[in-house]
Protein backbone atom coordinates (compact mmCIF):
# COMPACT_ATOMS: atom_id res chain seq x y z
CA UNK A 1 0.00 0.00 0.00
CA UNK A 2 1.66 3.11 -1.15
CA UNK A 3 0.05 6.39 -0.63
CA UNK A 4 1.44 9.52 -3.05
CA UNK A 5 3.44 12.22 -1.30
CA UNK A 6 2.68 15.71 -1.71
CA UNK A 7 4.25 18.73 -0.92
CA UNK A 8 2.91 22.60 0.04
CA UNK A 9 5.22 25.18 -0.35
CA UNK A 10 5.03 28.12 2.41
CA UNK A 11 5.24 31.74 1.62
CA UNK A 12 9.08 31.74 2.64
CA UNK A 13 11.57 30.37 5.44
CA UNK A 14 13.02 34.07 6.19
CA UNK A 15 13.64 35.42 9.30
CA UNK A 16 12.67 38.50 11.10
CA UNK A 17 14.19 40.88 12.96
CA UNK A 18 14.13 38.99 16.58
CA UNK A 19 15.70 36.05 14.63
CA UNK A 20 12.56 33.94 15.05
CA UNK A 21 11.98 32.08 11.81
CA UNK A 22 8.62 31.91 10.60
CA UNK A 23 6.64 30.44 7.48
CA UNK A 24 8.00 27.06 7.33
CA UNK A 25 8.30 24.69 4.42
CA UNK A 26 5.21 22.20 5.11
CA UNK A 27 5.09 19.24 3.87
CA UNK A 28 3.15 15.84 4.01
CA UNK A 29 4.58 12.43 3.87
CA UNK A 30 4.22 9.28 1.72
CA UNK A 31 3.37 6.72 3.29
CA UNK A 32 3.11 2.74 2.74
CA UNK A 33 3.17 -0.26 5.11
CA UNK A 34 6.32 -2.72 5.14
CA UNK A 35 5.21 -6.75 5.70
CA UNK A 36 7.18 -7.85 9.10
CA UNK A 37 10.57 -8.09 8.31
CA UNK A 38 11.18 -11.32 9.52
CA UNK A 39 8.86 -12.63 6.50
CA UNK A 40 10.84 -11.11 3.58
CA UNK A 41 12.34 -12.97 1.39
CA UNK A 42 15.64 -11.09 -0.04
CA UNK A 43 17.48 -8.03 0.37
CA UNK A 44 16.29 -6.33 -2.41
CA UNK A 45 18.86 -4.48 -5.06
CA UNK A 46 18.60 -0.29 -5.11
CA UNK A 47 19.69 2.47 -7.18
CA UNK A 48 22.20 3.32 -4.92
CA UNK A 49 24.17 0.56 -2.61
CA UNK A 50 27.86 1.56 -1.64
CA UNK A 51 30.29 -1.05 -2.26
CA UNK A 52 33.95 -0.81 -1.39
CA UNK A 53 32.73 2.55 -1.08
CA UNK A 54 34.47 5.86 0.20
CA UNK A 55 31.96 8.22 1.59
CA UNK A 56 31.95 11.21 0.52
CA UNK A 57 34.77 13.46 2.28
CA UNK A 58 33.07 15.43 5.46
CA UNK A 59 31.83 18.66 4.46
CA UNK A 60 32.30 21.69 6.60
CA UNK A 61 29.80 24.66 6.67
CA UNK A 62 32.54 26.65 8.31
CA UNK A 63 35.33 26.34 5.97
CA UNK A 64 36.68 29.90 5.51
CA UNK A 65 40.38 31.19 4.45
CA UNK A 66 40.31 33.91 6.85
CA UNK A 67 39.23 31.24 9.91
CA UNK A 68 42.38 30.72 12.90
CA UNK A 69 43.27 27.48 13.89
CA UNK A 70 45.47 25.68 16.98
CA UNK A 71 48.65 26.91 15.48
CA UNK A 72 47.74 30.50 16.06
CA UNK A 73 47.35 29.53 19.41
CA UNK A 74 50.25 27.43 20.35
CA UNK A 75 49.87 28.47 24.62
CA UNK A 76 46.28 28.51 25.16
CA UNK A 77 45.12 26.66 28.18
CA UNK A 78 41.63 24.90 28.77
CA UNK A 79 40.84 26.20 32.37
CA UNK A 80 38.50 23.37 33.27
CA UNK A 81 40.51 20.38 31.34
CA UNK A 82 41.18 17.16 34.07
CA UNK A 83 44.50 16.12 33.46
CA UNK A 84 44.42 12.74 35.64
CA UNK A 85 41.59 10.23 36.39
CA UNK A 86 39.70 12.04 39.49
CA UNK A 87 38.59 9.72 42.37
CA UNK A 88 34.80 9.64 40.31
CA UNK A 89 32.64 6.77 39.90
CA UNK A 90 32.59 4.34 36.59
CA UNK A 91 30.08 1.87 35.37
CA UNK A 92 31.03 -1.53 35.57
CA UNK A 93 30.84 -3.23 31.84
CA UNK A 94 28.37 -5.90 32.06
CA UNK A 95 29.11 -7.75 28.93
CA UNK A 96 30.23 -6.52 25.31
CA UNK A 97 29.68 -8.98 22.15
CA UNK A 98 31.19 -7.97 18.10
CA UNK A 99 28.08 -6.05 16.38
CA UNK A 100 27.99 -5.56 12.61
CA UNK A 101 31.74 -5.40 10.94
CA UNK A 102 34.47 -7.75 10.21
CA UNK A 103 34.23 -11.36 11.79
CA UNK A 104 30.34 -10.65 12.28
CA UNK A 105 28.96 -13.84 10.23
CA UNK A 106 30.90 -13.02 7.47
CA UNK A 107 29.79 -10.38 7.09
CA UNK A 108 32.14 -7.85 4.33
CA UNK A 109 32.62 -4.35 5.00
CA UNK A 110 30.93 -2.42 1.54
CA UNK A 111 31.69 1.46 2.95
CA UNK A 112 33.64 3.49 5.52
CA UNK A 113 32.60 5.03 7.49
CA UNK A 114 30.34 2.71 9.83
CA UNK A 115 28.43 5.40 11.14
CA UNK A 116 27.34 2.65 13.58
CA UNK A 117 24.92 3.85 15.91
CA UNK A 118 22.21 1.88 18.01
CA UNK A 119 19.44 1.84 20.90
CA UNK A 120 18.21 -0.95 23.24
CA UNK A 121 14.29 -1.51 23.57
CA UNK A 122 12.03 -3.63 25.76
CA UNK A 123 13.60 -6.70 24.58
CA UNK A 124 15.83 -5.98 21.87
CA UNK A 125 18.96 -4.33 20.80
CA UNK A 126 19.24 -2.87 16.84
CA UNK A 127 22.75 -1.52 16.02
CA UNK A 128 22.67 -0.23 12.04
CA UNK A 129 25.81 0.49 10.67
CA UNK A 130 26.22 2.53 7.21
CA UNK A 131 24.36 0.15 5.13
CA UNK A 132 23.01 -2.80 7.32
CA UNK A 133 21.43 -3.20 10.48
CA UNK A 134 21.02 -5.95 12.89
CA UNK A 135 19.24 -7.04 16.04
CA UNK A 136 19.76 -8.65 19.09
CA UNK A 137 18.67 -9.77 22.57
CA UNK A 138 19.77 -8.23 25.83
CA UNK A 139 22.50 -10.70 26.08
CA UNK A 140 23.87 -10.08 23.13
CA UNK A 141 22.14 -12.75 20.62
CA UNK A 142 21.99 -11.69 17.02
CA UNK A 143 18.24 -12.90 16.42
CA UNK A 144 18.33 -13.58 12.44
CA UNK A 145 16.01 -11.98 10.38
CA UNK A 146 14.60 -14.28 8.21
CA UNK A 147 17.36 -16.24 8.76
CA UNK A 148 19.92 -13.57 8.02
CA UNK A 149 22.42 -11.96 10.76
CA UNK A 150 21.94 -8.78 9.20
CA UNK A 151 19.53 -6.82 6.93
CA UNK A 152 20.32 -4.30 4.40
CA UNK A 153 18.78 -1.05 5.67
CA UNK A 154 16.32 -0.51 2.69
CA UNK A 155 14.80 -3.40 2.94
CA UNK A 156 12.66 -1.38 5.85
CA UNK A 157 11.79 1.33 3.09
CA UNK A 158 11.00 -1.31 0.11
CA UNK A 159 7.52 -0.07 0.12
CA UNK A 160 8.00 3.33 -0.70
CA UNK A 161 8.59 4.59 -4.53
CA UNK A 162 11.76 7.12 -3.24
CA UNK A 163 13.30 6.08 -0.19
CA UNK A 164 13.02 2.28 -1.61
CA UNK A 165 15.36 2.50 -4.30
CA UNK A 166 18.24 3.99 -1.89
CA UNK A 167 20.64 2.79 0.36
CA UNK A 168 22.95 5.34 0.88
CA UNK A 169 23.91 5.59 5.02
CA UNK A 170 23.57 8.35 7.55
CA UNK A 171 21.69 6.25 9.26
CA UNK A 172 20.03 6.42 12.70
CA UNK A 173 18.51 3.78 14.71
CA UNK A 174 16.13 5.07 17.79
CA UNK A 175 13.77 3.77 20.30
CA UNK A 176 10.74 5.87 20.85
CA UNK A 177 10.67 5.41 25.15
CA UNK A 178 7.11 6.59 25.70
CA UNK A 179 5.55 4.50 23.09
CA UNK A 180 7.75 1.41 22.84
CA UNK A 181 8.49 1.42 19.45
CA UNK A 182 11.37 1.41 17.27
CA UNK A 183 12.18 4.26 14.97
CA UNK A 184 14.26 3.89 11.95
CA UNK A 185 15.53 7.08 10.18
CA UNK A 186 18.01 6.95 6.84
CA UNK A 187 17.95 10.06 4.39
CA UNK A 188 17.96 9.27 0.63
CA UNK A 189 21.11 11.23 -0.65
CA UNK A 190 20.55 11.46 -4.37
CA UNK A 191 18.06 13.86 -6.09
CA UNK A 192 15.43 14.17 -4.98
CA UNK A 193 16.49 13.83 -1.74
CA UNK A 194 13.83 12.97 1.37
CA UNK A 195 14.20 12.38 4.58
CA UNK A 196 12.71 8.25 5.34
CA UNK A 197 10.97 6.96 8.65
CA UNK A 198 10.23 3.41 9.45
CA UNK A 199 8.58 2.97 12.51
CA UNK A 200 7.78 -0.31 14.08
CA UNK A 201 4.16 -1.29 14.77
CA UNK A 202 5.02 -3.38 18.19
CA UNK A 203 8.23 -3.31 20.41
CA UNK A 204 9.46 -5.98 17.97
CA UNK A 205 12.31 -4.93 15.59
CA UNK A 206 11.24 -8.11 12.95
CA UNK A 207 7.97 -6.70 12.62
CA UNK A 208 5.86 -4.76 10.42
CA UNK A 209 6.70 -0.90 9.80
CA UNK A 210 4.88 2.01 8.64
CA UNK A 211 6.78 3.79 6.63
CA UNK A 212 6.88 7.41 5.86
CA UNK A 213 8.86 9.90 3.20
CA UNK A 214 9.24 14.01 2.89
CA UNK A 215 10.65 15.37 0.53
CA UNK A 216 13.84 17.77 1.78
CA UNK A 217 13.94 21.39 1.38
CA UNK A 218 14.63 21.80 -2.23
CA UNK A 219 14.63 18.75 -2.61
CA UNK A 220 16.20 18.26 -5.97
CA UNK A 221 19.46 20.19 -4.92
CA UNK A 222 20.01 20.46 -1.51
CA UNK A 223 21.96 17.74 -0.42
CA UNK A 224 20.86 16.77 2.95
CA UNK A 225 24.48 15.85 5.32
CA UNK A 226 25.23 14.42 8.64
CA UNK A 227 21.27 14.16 9.82
CA UNK A 228 20.91 13.47 13.10
CA UNK A 229 17.13 12.17 15.09
CA UNK A 230 15.95 13.51 18.06
CA UNK A 231 12.51 12.05 19.96
CA UNK A 232 10.31 14.08 21.86
CA UNK A 233 6.50 14.11 22.51
CA UNK A 234 4.91 15.71 19.51
CA UNK A 235 7.61 15.06 17.04
CA UNK A 236 10.22 13.71 15.81
CA UNK A 237 13.27 15.83 15.32
CA UNK A 238 15.20 15.91 12.36
CA UNK A 239 18.58 18.10 11.53
CA UNK A 240 20.68 18.17 8.55
CA UNK A 241 23.40 20.63 7.20
CA UNK A 242 22.30 21.31 3.51
CA UNK A 243 24.57 22.08 0.49
CA UNK A 244 23.11 22.67 -2.95
CA UNK A 245 24.60 20.49 -5.43
CA UNK A 246 27.26 19.91 -2.77
CA UNK A 247 29.01 22.35 -3.98
CA UNK A 248 28.41 24.86 -1.44
CA UNK A 249 26.95 25.40 2.65
CA UNK A 250 23.36 27.35 2.62
CA UNK A 251 22.27 26.58 6.39
CA UNK A 252 21.14 23.99 8.59
CA UNK A 253 17.68 22.22 8.38
CA UNK A 254 15.48 21.79 11.51
CA UNK A 255 12.67 19.57 11.06
CA UNK A 256 9.46 18.52 12.88
CA UNK A 257 7.03 15.05 11.93
CA UNK A 258 4.07 14.68 13.53
CA UNK A 259 4.76 11.92 15.56
CA UNK A 260 1.14 10.52 16.78
CA UNK A 261 -0.35 10.35 13.17
CA UNK A 262 3.35 8.40 12.29
CA UNK A 263 2.90 6.11 15.37
CA UNK A 264 -0.49 5.80 14.36
CA UNK A 265 -0.32 4.47 10.44
CA UNK A 266 -2.44 7.51 9.77
CA UNK A 267 -2.06 9.03 5.92
CA UNK A 268 -0.12 12.39 4.74
CA UNK A 269 1.26 13.39 8.72
CA UNK A 270 2.77 17.19 8.69
CA UNK A 271 6.01 18.06 8.90
CA UNK A 272 7.35 21.43 8.65
CA UNK A 273 11.43 22.66 7.97
CA UNK A 274 13.07 25.73 8.38
CA UNK A 275 16.42 26.93 6.91
CA UNK A 276 18.65 28.43 9.23
CA UNK A 277 21.07 30.70 7.85
CA UNK A 278 20.63 33.85 9.76
CA UNK A 279 23.62 34.16 12.29
CA UNK A 280 25.19 36.88 10.37
CA UNK A 281 27.34 36.22 7.80
CA UNK A 282 28.63 32.89 9.74
CA UNK A 283 25.65 30.78 9.41
CA UNK A 284 24.86 28.34 12.26
CA UNK A 285 24.99 24.73 11.38
CA UNK A 286 25.31 21.11 12.80
CA UNK A 287 22.61 21.17 15.64
CA UNK A 288 21.28 18.54 17.21
CA UNK A 289 17.51 18.18 18.31
CA UNK A 290 17.03 17.13 22.06
CA UNK A 291 16.31 12.99 22.48
CA UNK A 292 14.14 12.28 25.38
CA UNK A 293 15.58 9.87 27.93
CA UNK A 294 13.11 9.11 30.61
CA UNK A 295 9.66 7.94 29.61
CA UNK A 296 8.43 8.99 33.43
CA UNK A 297 8.92 12.65 32.98
CA UNK A 298 7.88 13.39 29.23
CA UNK A 299 7.86 17.10 28.52
CA UNK A 300 4.38 17.19 27.64
CA UNK A 301 3.59 20.79 26.50
CA UNK A 302 7.37 21.84 26.42
CA UNK A 303 9.12 22.98 23.31
CA UNK A 304 12.57 21.19 22.46
CA UNK A 305 15.45 22.95 22.72
CA UNK A 306 18.23 22.49 20.00
CA UNK A 307 21.74 23.06 20.32
CA UNK A 308 25.05 23.41 18.53
CA UNK A 309 27.07 25.44 16.44
CA UNK A 310 30.24 25.37 18.77
CA UNK A 311 32.39 27.17 16.04
CA UNK A 312 30.45 30.05 15.00
CA UNK A 313 33.13 32.05 15.71
CA UNK A 314 35.74 30.61 13.54
CA UNK A 315 38.44 32.25 15.79
CA UNK A 316 40.16 29.04 16.55
CA UNK A 317 39.01 30.04 20.34
CA UNK A 318 35.80 29.64 21.35
CA UNK A 319 33.10 29.82 24.52
CA UNK A 320 29.33 29.80 23.72
CA UNK A 321 27.37 26.62 22.53
CA UNK A 322 24.00 27.74 20.96
CA UNK A 323 20.90 26.74 21.76
CA UNK A 324 17.22 27.09 19.12
CA UNK A 325 13.80 26.88 20.66
CA UNK A 326 11.17 25.39 18.67
CA UNK A 327 7.66 25.51 18.38
CA UNK A 328 5.93 23.05 16.33
CA UNK A 329 2.39 23.27 15.89
CA UNK A 330 0.54 20.13 14.54
CA UNK A 331 -2.78 21.52 14.26
CA UNK A 332 -1.75 24.48 12.45
CA UNK A 333 1.66 23.69 11.24
CA UNK A 334 2.17 27.18 9.23
CA UNK A 335 2.25 28.95 12.94
CA UNK A 336 5.49 26.64 13.49
CA UNK A 337 8.49 29.04 14.55
CA UNK A 338 12.16 28.55 15.41
CA UNK A 339 14.90 30.47 16.83
CA UNK A 340 15.17 33.18 19.09
CA UNK A 341 13.43 36.50 20.22
CA UNK A 342 15.76 38.43 21.12
CA UNK A 343 18.91 37.58 18.72
CA UNK A 344 21.00 34.54 19.35
CA UNK A 345 20.42 32.20 21.96
CA UNK A 346 23.73 31.23 23.63
CA UNK A 347 25.43 29.49 27.05
CA UNK A 348 28.42 31.03 27.79
CA UNK A 349 31.40 28.07 28.43
CA UNK A 350 35.00 27.65 29.31
CA UNK A 351 36.94 28.50 26.64
CA UNK A 352 38.03 25.93 24.55
CA UNK A 353 40.10 25.48 21.09
CA UNK A 354 38.54 23.99 18.35
CA UNK A 355 40.53 20.81 17.62
CA UNK A 356 41.46 22.05 14.12
CA UNK A 357 45.21 22.16 12.83
CA UNK A 358 43.97 24.23 10.24
CA UNK A 359 40.46 25.17 10.65
CA UNK A 360 40.76 27.31 7.11
CA UNK A 361 40.99 23.86 5.51
CA UNK A 362 39.02 22.13 7.09
CA UNK A 363 41.78 19.89 8.76
CA UNK A 364 40.42 18.26 11.88
CA UNK A 365 42.63 15.27 12.83
CA UNK A 366 43.55 13.13 15.75
CA UNK A 367 47.08 10.63 15.16
CA UNK A 368 46.98 6.70 15.29
CA UNK A 369 50.24 4.50 14.66
CA UNK A 370 49.97 4.86 10.86
CA UNK A 371 48.27 8.38 9.94
CA UNK A 372 45.45 10.39 11.17
CA UNK A 373 41.56 9.92 11.76
CA UNK A 374 38.96 12.91 11.18
CA UNK A 375 38.09 14.19 14.74
CA UNK A 376 34.94 15.72 13.70
CA UNK A 377 35.88 18.84 15.99
CA UNK A 378 33.74 21.38 14.23
CA UNK A 379 30.27 19.78 15.89
CA UNK A 380 28.64 18.39 18.40
CA UNK A 381 28.42 14.73 19.36
CA UNK A 382 25.14 12.61 19.09
CA UNK A 383 23.08 12.34 20.72
CA UNK A 384 21.79 15.22 23.01
CA UNK A 385 20.27 13.39 26.11
CA UNK A 386 17.43 15.24 28.03
CA UNK A 387 15.62 14.24 30.75
CA UNK A 388 13.32 16.40 33.26
CA UNK A 389 14.64 16.05 36.93
CA UNK A 390 12.18 15.23 39.72
CA UNK A 391 11.63 18.23 41.88
CA UNK A 392 11.77 18.16 45.94
CA UNK A 393 8.51 19.45 46.47
CA UNK A 394 6.35 18.04 43.26
CA UNK A 395 3.52 19.75 42.03
CA UNK A 396 1.09 19.44 38.62
CA UNK A 397 0.75 23.35 38.49
CA UNK A 398 2.64 24.16 35.64
CA UNK A 399 2.75 27.90 36.77
CA UNK A 400 4.54 27.16 39.93
CA UNK A 401 6.18 23.44 38.45
CA UNK A 402 10.04 23.78 40.19
CA UNK A 403 11.22 20.98 38.20
CA UNK A 404 14.00 21.06 36.13
CA UNK A 405 15.17 20.36 32.65
CA UNK A 406 18.68 18.85 32.00
CA UNK A 407 20.88 18.28 28.64
CA UNK A 408 24.09 16.57 28.25
CA UNK A 409 26.28 16.77 25.34
CA UNK A 410 29.77 17.11 24.03
CA UNK A 411 32.41 17.84 21.33
CA UNK A 412 36.23 17.64 20.96
CA UNK A 413 38.49 20.42 21.74
CA UNK A 414 42.49 20.82 21.72
CA UNK A 415 44.34 20.12 25.06
CA UNK A 416 47.99 20.95 24.07
CA UNK A 417 48.80 18.77 21.13
CA UNK A 418 45.85 16.27 21.73
CA UNK A 419 42.18 16.07 21.11
CA UNK A 420 40.15 16.05 24.55
CA UNK A 421 36.41 15.22 24.72
CA UNK A 422 34.68 18.77 26.47
CA UNK A 423 31.62 18.02 28.05
CA UNK A 424 28.37 19.53 29.34
CA UNK A 425 25.85 19.18 31.98
CA UNK A 426 22.71 22.47 30.69
CA UNK A 427 20.04 22.71 33.38
CA UNK A 428 16.92 24.85 33.31
CA UNK A 429 13.62 25.32 34.83
CA UNK A 430 10.37 24.22 33.25
CA UNK A 431 8.70 27.35 33.50
CA UNK A 432 11.81 29.50 31.08
CA UNK A 433 13.26 26.47 29.31
CA UNK A 434 16.13 28.60 29.36
CA UNK A 435 19.45 26.42 29.73
CA UNK A 436 22.60 27.52 31.35
CA UNK A 437 26.14 25.77 32.44
CA UNK A 438 25.88 23.57 35.43
CA UNK A 439 28.91 21.95 34.79
CA UNK A 440 31.58 21.13 32.80
CA UNK A 441 34.99 19.45 31.96
CA UNK A 442 37.74 18.38 29.65
CA UNK A 443 38.31 15.01 29.77
CA UNK A 444 42.28 14.68 29.24
CA UNK A 445 43.92 12.70 31.76
CA UNK A 446 46.64 11.70 29.30
CA UNK A 447 48.67 12.91 26.12
CA UNK A 448 46.78 10.51 24.09
CA UNK A 449 43.63 11.91 21.72
CA UNK A 450 40.42 11.10 22.64
CA UNK A 451 37.23 11.82 20.25
CA UNK A 452 33.66 10.62 18.60
CA UNK A 453 31.86 10.67 22.33
CA UNK A 454 28.27 10.06 23.07
CA UNK A 455 26.95 10.73 26.80
CA UNK A 456 23.54 9.89 28.97
CA UNK A 457 22.71 9.89 32.77
CA UNK A 458 20.84 7.47 34.56
CA UNK A 459 17.52 7.87 37.06
CA UNK A 460 20.28 7.94 39.83
CA UNK A 461 22.35 10.47 38.38
CA UNK A 462 25.05 8.51 36.86
CA UNK A 463 26.00 10.04 33.93
CA UNK A 464 28.35 7.50 31.39
CA UNK A 465 30.65 8.77 28.68
CA UNK A 466 31.87 6.58 25.90
CA UNK A 467 34.45 7.11 22.73
CA UNK A 468 37.54 6.37 20.35
CA UNK A 469 41.31 6.74 22.47
CA UNK A 470 43.97 7.00 19.99
CA UNK A 471 47.86 8.39 19.75
CA UNK A 472 50.93 7.56 17.90
CA UNK A 473 50.91 4.10 19.76
CA UNK A 474 47.58 3.65 20.35
CA UNK A 475 45.60 2.20 17.67
CA UNK A 476 41.64 3.34 17.89
CA UNK A 477 40.20 2.05 21.03
CA UNK A 478 36.92 2.30 22.14
CA UNK A 479 36.61 3.53 25.95
CA UNK A 480 34.26 4.54 28.95
CA UNK A 481 34.09 6.83 31.79
CA UNK A 482 31.49 7.98 34.28
CA UNK A 483 30.94 9.97 37.45
CA UNK A 484 28.27 9.54 39.93
CA UNK A 485 26.08 12.96 41.57
CA UNK A 486 28.27 13.07 44.82
CA UNK A 487 31.58 13.24 42.60
CA UNK A 488 32.81 16.97 42.22
CA UNK A 489 31.69 18.83 39.94
CA UNK A 490 33.63 18.72 36.01
CA UNK A 491 35.13 15.20 36.65
CA UNK A 492 35.36 11.94 35.31
CA UNK A 493 36.58 8.34 36.67
CA UNK A 494 38.61 6.27 35.86
CA UNK A 495 38.59 5.35 31.71
CA UNK A 496 37.93 1.83 30.97
CA UNK A 497 38.50 -0.23 27.78
CA UNK A 498 35.33 -1.22 26.24
CA UNK A 499 37.48 -3.54 23.53
CA UNK A 500 41.36 -2.23 22.33
CA UNK A 501 41.75 -1.45 19.40
CA UNK A 502 44.27 -3.96 17.35
CA UNK A 503 45.22 -1.91 13.82
CA UNK A 504 45.07 1.63 12.38
CA UNK A 505 42.94 2.36 9.59
CA UNK A 506 45.08 3.14 6.50
CA UNK A 507 42.61 3.90 3.74
CA UNK A 508 39.75 5.58 4.06
CA UNK A 509 40.21 9.41 3.24
CA UNK A 510 41.08 9.91 7.65
CA UNK A 511 36.98 9.15 8.01
CA UNK A 512 36.69 7.43 11.30
CA UNK A 513 33.33 6.34 12.58
CA UNK A 514 31.30 9.84 12.13
CA UNK A 515 29.50 9.33 15.46
CA UNK A 516 29.00 7.11 18.45
CA UNK A 517 25.66 6.43 20.07
CA UNK A 518 25.52 5.66 24.05
CA UNK A 519 21.94 4.66 25.19
CA UNK A 520 19.57 4.48 28.16
CA UNK A 521 17.38 1.38 28.21
CA UNK A 522 13.69 1.22 29.95
CA UNK A 523 14.96 0.18 32.86
CA UNK A 524 16.88 3.68 33.90
CA UNK A 525 20.11 2.30 35.02
CA UNK A 526 21.58 0.02 32.05
CA UNK A 527 23.61 2.21 28.81
CA UNK A 528 24.13 0.56 26.11
CA UNK A 529 26.79 1.88 23.13
CA UNK A 530 29.13 0.69 20.51
CA UNK A 531 31.76 1.82 18.39
CA UNK A 532 34.66 1.15 15.88
CA UNK A 533 37.14 -0.23 15.45
CA UNK A 534 40.20 -2.72 13.93
CA UNK A 535 41.64 -5.92 14.59
CA UNK A 536 44.59 -5.11 12.52
CA UNK A 537 45.87 -2.72 10.29
CA UNK A 538 43.64 -2.64 7.16
CA UNK A 539 41.61 -0.63 4.74
CA UNK A 540 37.64 -0.76 4.60
CA UNK A 541 37.90 -3.57 7.42
CA UNK A 542 36.45 -2.45 10.58
CA UNK A 543 34.88 -4.12 13.23
CA UNK A 544 31.96 -3.16 15.94
CA UNK A 545 32.13 -3.40 19.27
CA UNK A 546 28.91 -3.40 21.53
CA UNK A 547 28.85 -3.16 25.26
CA UNK A 548 26.08 -2.70 28.38
CA UNK A 549 27.01 -0.51 31.15
CA UNK A 550 25.86 -0.35 34.62
CA UNK A 551 26.41 1.79 37.75
CA UNK A 552 26.21 -0.13 40.66
CA UNK A 553 24.08 1.92 42.83
CA UNK A 554 21.38 2.13 40.20
CA UNK A 555 18.29 0.00 40.93
CA UNK A 556 15.76 -0.83 37.35
CA UNK A 557 12.49 0.48 37.72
Amino acid sequence: MVAACCLTWSVGVSAQSDNVLRNPQVSTGGFAVTPPLRDLVTNRPTELQFGLHRARPILYPKKNPGAKSSHDYPNFKDAVAQQENAPASIPVKLLDWLGVGVGFYGYSVPDAPSDANLSIGDTQIVQWVNVQFAVFDLQGNNIPVNGKAYVDGSVLFSALPHCGLTNSGNIIAQWDKVAHRWVMYQPRLVPPYYDCFAISQTNDATGAYYTYEFPTYNSDTDYPDYPKLGIWTNGYYVTHNDFPNVAYYAGVMACAYDRAKMLTGRYYPNGVCFLDNSNGTLFDDSLLPPDVDDPASAPNGLDPIFMGSIDNGQNGIESNVYYYPFHFDTVNPQNSTFGCTNGACKIPVAQFQVACQDLANSVCTATQPAGVLNNMADRLMYRLAYRILPAPTPTKDLLHDNRKQEWLVSHTVFNGSSSAVRWYEFRSPVRTNTPTLTQQGTYAPDSNNRFMSSMARDKSGNIAMSYTVSGATVPPTIAFTGRAPGDSLGTMGAETLLIPGGGSQLDTGNQWGSYYDLALSNDGCTFVTNGQYYQSDASFAWSTRIGELKFSNCTPF
